[in-house]
C-alpha cells in the first residue's frame, strides 16, 4: 500500500533524573506500535481523586527505549531516496519544551540526531549516483513572524513571491557542503546564535522555528529538497504571561503560527479551494513542502511526566488532528489549479527603499505637486479587528467593577489578554512600516526643498512662489509626523495596557485558587 502523504508519529521520552527525584510518575503507556494511553489524574466534587484515560492511536508510536537511529529508520530513512526523485521531504518535530525534540533532532554527543543521518545517507547516494547532483545548506529561523538567516549574522530576510508564485526567501546564504563534517559545522554555527528565552517550562526555551534545509540542485535548477524544522515549544500563554512582555509576545506568535500550520495542512488534505498559507510566515516559507510532489513526517515528542500532564495532552491532541486530516492514496491535484488557489500577498513594497534620481524642477511644479497631500501610510493590511475599535472592550478587565469569580472569567480574561497580544504584533508590524514611509516622505520633501532654495537664489526669482511651496511643505512634514506620532502613542498604551492585565491576572488567579 502506498504510504501517506503526511505520515504522524509520536515519541515518548524516558523520566529524568530530576523528574525522578521529585517523585513524579509516568502517566503515558505505549500500548503497541500505533497506540497509547495517557493516565490523568483528575478530583471529584467530594475531592475523591480519580484516573481518566485518554486513547490515542497514531501511524507509529515509539516508547522510551526507542533509540534515534530505530525512528530515522522507519520514518525518514525511506523518504531521503524520494528527495533524489524530484520530491520535497519535509520532517517536523512538535512538542512542549523539555519534550525531546533537539534530541531527536540533533542528538548528543555520539548519539547522532536525525540531521546527521539524513545527511550520511544523502552524501552517500551523491556518491554513489552520478547525476550531477550539488549538496547546499541554509539554516534560518523564525523568530516573532520575521525571518533570520542564521547562518549571515541573524540578518532579517523577506519572503516574496515570482511570477510563478514560487516563494523565495530573499538573501538567504546557501552554502555548498560536500560531508557530514561540513554540514555539523554549518549547523553549530547556526544553533549559537538561535534565539532562546526563559519560560515557565525552560530555562532554555527555544522561541524560534528553525529550518535546516538540504537542497540538491543540478546547476542552478532545484532536483530534491530536505527540510528538517525544529518547532519552537508550545507552551500555553499561561506558562509565558507572567515572564517578560516579549516572552509574552513570542508565546502568542508561536501558537498562531502551529495553528496557521494545522490549518494549511487541514485545507490541503480536505481539498479546500483555498489553503492559508498567508496565515504566518512559517506557512508561506513551507509553501513549496505541501504542493506538488512533498512527503512530510511530523514527529510529536511528549514528556511522560505527571506534572506535564496537560501539555502532553495538547502536544497528542494537536497531533491527533494532523493525523485525522491525512488521506491515504488522495488523488493529487495539479500544480497549477493549486498555484492558483494559494495565492500569496506580496511582501509590501516598503521594505524596500526606493530613491528617486535627482532632477531639476521648476518652482511651478514644485508647487503643483506639494498641493497634493503626499500620499502617507495607509491602514495596515493587517487591520485591527473590529473588538479593539472600542478600547472598553480592553480596558474592561482593569476596571475595578471587573472581578474574577470562577475558572471561566479567568479563561475570559486569559483569551482576551491574547487577543490583545496578536493587536500588539499587528500595530508594531503597521508602525515600522509607517516609519518607512515618514521617512521616505521626508526624504521626498527635502530634496523639494533643496530645489526651491536653489531656485530663489536665482536672479529674478518669485519670491512668492517659493513662500507658497514652503508652507506646503512645512504641513505635509507636520501631517506625517503627526501620523505617526498618533500611531506611536496608541501602541505605547496598548503595551502599557498588556503589562497591567497580565499583573491583574496573576493577582486574581491566586485569589480564585485560594477561594476553592
Amino acid at each position: 500500500m502506498e504510504r501517506p502523504k503526511i505520515q504522524v508519529v509520536v515519541r515518548k521520552r524516558p523520566l529524568s533524573a530530576r523528574e525522578i527525584r521529585k517523585s513524579q510518575t509516568d502517566i503515558v503507556s505505549v500500548d503497541s506500535i500505533t497506540s497509547l494511553t495517557v493516565k490523568e489524574e483528575k478530583l471529584k466534587v467530594d475531592l475523591t481523586k480519580y484516573i481518566e484515560g485518554h486513547n490515542f492511536i497514531f501511524d507509529h508510536v515509539f516508547d522510551q527505549e526507542v533509540t534515534n537511529e530505530e525512528i530515522y529508520r522507519v520514518c525518514v530513512e525511506p523518504l531521503i531516496s524520494a528527495a533524489f526523485d524530484r520530491t520535497k521531504i519535509t520532517c517536523f518535530a512538535y512538542g512542549q519544551t523539555g519534550s525531546g525534540k533537539t534530541y531527536t533532532m540533533m542528538g548528543e554527543k555520539n548519539i547522532p540526531g536525525l540531521y546527521i543521518m539524513a545527511a550520511e545517507d544523502v552524501f552517500k547516494t551523491l556518491n554513489k549516483k552520478s547525476m550531477g547532483l550539488k549538496a547546499y545548506v541554509s539554516f534560518y529561523e523564525i523568530y516573532c513572524n520575521k525571518l533570520h538567516d542564521l547562518l549571515n549574522e541573524r540578518q532579517q530576510l523577506f519572503a516574496r513571491e515570482d511570477a510563478k508564485q514560487n516563494v523565495n526567501i530573499i538573501g538567504l546564504k546557501e552554502w555548498g557542503v560536500s560531508s557530514v563534517e561540513d554540514l555539523m559545522k554549518v549547523i553549530d554555527f547556526g544553533l549559537s546564535v538561535r534565539m532562546v528565552g526563559v519560560t515557565g517550562a525552560n530555562d532554555e526555551s527555544s522561541r524560534s522555528h528553525a529550518v535546516l534545509q538540504i537542497s540538491l540542485k543540478n546547476g542552478n535548477k532545484l532536483h530534491g529538497k530536505v527540510s528538517f524544522i525544529d518547532l519552537a515549544g508550545s507552551e500555553r500563554g499561561a506558562d509565558t504571561i507572567d515572564n517578560c512582555k516579549q516572552t509574552r509576545i513570542d508565546g502568542a506568535e508561536i501558537n498562531k503560527s502551529l495553528l496557521a500550520l494545522k490549518e494549511c495542512i487541514r485545507a490541503l488534505d480536505q481539498d479546500k479551494r483555498h489553503t492559508p498559507f498567508r496565515g504566518s510566515i512559517l506557512t508561506q516559507v513551507l509553501k513549496d513542502s505541501f504542493v506538488g510532489r512533498c512527503r512530510t513526517v511530523m514527529i510529536a515528542n511528549v514528556s511522560p511526566s505527571s506534572l506535564n500532564c496537560e501539555h502532553t495532552l495538547n502536544s497528542l491532541r494537536y497531533a491527533d488532528r494532523v493525523k485525522e486530516l491525512r488521506k491515504v492514496n488522495k488523488p493529487m491535484k495539479k500544480e497549477d489549479s493549486l498555484a492558483d488557489a494559494l495565492m500569496l500577498p506580496r511582501q509590501p513594497s516598503n521594505t524596500v527603499r526606493q530613491t528617486k534620481p535627482i532632477v531639476s524642477v521648476p518652482p511651478q511644479e514644485i508647487i503643483k505637486s506639494t498641493l497634493k497631500a503626499p500620499s502617507l501610510s495607509k491602514e495596515s493590511s493587517h487591520s485591527a479587528p473590529s473588538i479593539f475599535k472600542n478600547p472598553d472592550v480592553i480596558a474592561k478587565y482593569l476596571s475595578p467593577n471587573w472581578q474574577a469569580k470562577s475558572e471561566k472569567d479567568l479563561q475570559e480574561m486569559s483569551e482576551g489578554h491574547e487577543r490583545l497580544i496578536n493587536l500588539i504584533l499587528s500595530e508594531e508590524e503597521d508602525l515600522i512600516n509607517s516609519h518607512r514611509n515618514h521617512i521616505d516622505t521626508m526624504v521626498g520633501i527635502v530634496k523639494d526643498e533643496m530645489t526651491i532654495l536653489h531656485e530663489v537664489d536665482q536672479p529674478g526669482s518669485d519670491v512668492d512662489e517659493y513662500i507658497s511651496a514652503l508652507k506646503i511643505m512645512l504641513e505635509n512634514k507636520l501631517n506625517s509626523i503627526k501620523e505617526i506620532q498618533n500611531k506611536l502613542d496608541t501602541f505605547t498604551a496598548h503595551l502599557k495596557t498588556e503589562e497591567e492585565i497580565s499583573r491583574k491576572f496573576y493577582k486574581l488567579q491566586t485569589e480564585v485558587l485560594d477561594r476553592n
